[in-house]
């Protein structure tokens, strides 16, 4: 279809629209591109159980975060410009050096690993302090000895 307006000059419909339409769709599409050709990060590499005289233990295991031995959340594996980390989807911090603390309706925190794979230490906040959980060791000896 063409149009011819007022001023003379001919134009087809939609001839500078594309433009605009092309130029708000394009990013989308790289966007949607990347987020199904990125390759997922494995599974696993952060499981482990950490200990810290505060508080008792924080176990991961392949998404779940157990606390005292105890189910508390689920949690995400990601990496950021400071490193690695694993984030609940609940609040957990540690509560006055006596336990812990779970809270639903408080913002979530990350909970800062050393490195991954195999990290042995975690960083958890809470009161305004900081507490080191130091992964604990699996005794082979006992094991070797069979």
């Amino acid at each position: 279809m063409i149009i011819v307006p007022s001023s003379g000059n001919v134009e087809r419909f939609g001839g500078r629209y594309w433009k605009i339409g092309a130029a708000l769709i394009l990013p989308i599409v790289v966007t949607v591109l990347v987020a199904l050709l990125k390759t997922p990060a494995p599974h696993g590499l952060e499981n482990g159980s950490f200990e810290n005289d505060c508080c008792g233990s924080l176990r991961l295991r392949d998404g779940d975060l157990l606390l005292n031995d105890q189910p508390a959340t689920h949690y995400t594996v990601g990496q950021d410009a400071r490193g690695a980390y694993v984030l609940p989807s609940r609040y957990v911090g540690g509560l006055d050096g006596i336990g812990f603390e779970i809270d639903g309706a408080r913002p979530v925190t990350k909970l800062r690993l050393d490195r991954v794979p195999n990290p042995t230490s975690l960083l958890l906040r809470g009161d305004g302090k900081t507490y080191m959980f130091k992964k604990r060791q699996v005794n082979l000896s006992n094991q070797q000895r069979r």
